[in-house]
């Protein structure tokens, strides 16, 4: 997939302007030229093929870095990318400066997303209003968020218990087939190890709701070594380790609130701001305009749309 790059560079596809950001056709073409002089019969799908080569450090480190709980872990997976790629991975500390793996996350907002899925979400809900004005398009907003936090208020009225049931499902089917080995340390403590596995070895302190490997801590939810020393012991209820916000009391609290009901643009008060705004003067281009934009191949099955190069 093409991205645009947005820290200045001094390639071959710059040509001759020092500040092009773009990712062009000359910048894949200057990637890839030394390959074509040593075998002109080189296809597409061959060039693919030979990047994804030239690449799989990435493919096998970088996304096991950023979903990495443990700094040690992190560190694992970037040590080998910057024996790999010193020049790829002082560009992600030049250009990336903001926290884009979970070992670097707090322990205190519970979250461990490290995708873009909720702009994706967002902008895929909204997507048949976008050509409207921006009044109209922010009014749509705003009417779609109302609806769905009628929707989700009315749920939340029938919830029953302590925890959303969705995370407790969750729980229950993570606690199958767990291979691992639990030795207690004492009735709120113990080790667990992975069988078979890694062979890493957690400490496990059901008191402070921690765990050595820091999933616990940062999302808020057991980790399968927590769920492991929990339901080894009779007396333990899962949903007494769950944290707090993802309580039924948190959710009914999250949509309590009324999005104010509007009437129809005609009506709202008229407001003189002394001068006109215009609309920006926009140069059309050929073809059809495009309306979504084009996926990596790591993103979904089916090719239909997509750039490799």
């Amino acid at each position: 997939m093409v991205k645009k790059n947005h820290c200045a560079h001094a390639c071959y596809s710059t040509r001759r302007k020092k500040t092009a950001r773009n990712a062009s056709k000359h910048w894949i073409a200057a990637k890839v030229k030394d390959w074509l002089v040593e075998n002109p019969n080189l296809g597409a799908k061959d060039l693919r093929t030979k990047l994804k080569e030239h690449y799989k450090v990435f493919t096998e480190h970088l996304w096991a870095a950023a979903y990495s709980w443990h700094p040690y872990i992190f560190e694992k997976h970037w040590d080998a990318m910057e024996k790999a790629k010193p020049k790829a991975t002082q560009y992600l500390r030049d250009c990336h400066k903001r926290l884009w793996t979970r070992s670097q996350f707090g322990t205190i907002c519970k979250v461990d997303y490290v995708t873009n899925n909720l702009a994706e979400f967002f902008n895929k809900w909204i997507k048949e209003f976008k050509a409207i004005n921006l009044d109209n398009l922010m009014d749509k907003i705003r009417q779609l968020l109302m609806v769905k936090w009628n929707r989700r208020r009315k749920v939340a009225r029938n919830l029953e218990g302590v925890i959303l049931p969705h995370i407790m499902k969750n729980l229950n089917e993570r606690s199958r087939d767990l291979n691992m080995d639990v030795e207690e340390c004492g009735d709120e403590v113990g080790e667990v190890s992975v069988m078979g596995g890694s062979g890493y070895r957690h400490v496990v302190n059901l008191t402070n709701k921690t765990c050595s490997c820091r999933a616990w801590q940062v999302s808020g939810i057991p980790c399968k070594h927590a769920i492991a020393f929990i339901t080894s012991l009779s007396d333990k209820s899962m949903e007494n380790y769950v944290d707090h916000y993802y309580s039924i009391e948190k959710f009914r609290a999250a949509y309590a609130q009324l999005i104010p009901a509007l009437p129809d643009k005609s009506q709202w008060p008229k407001s003189e701001h002394g001068f006109f705004l215009y609309p920006p003067l926009l140069k059309s281009v050929a073809g059809r305009r495009k309306t979504e934009r084009y996926k990596g191949f790591a993103e979904g099955n089916g090719n239909k749309g997509r750039h490799y190069l």
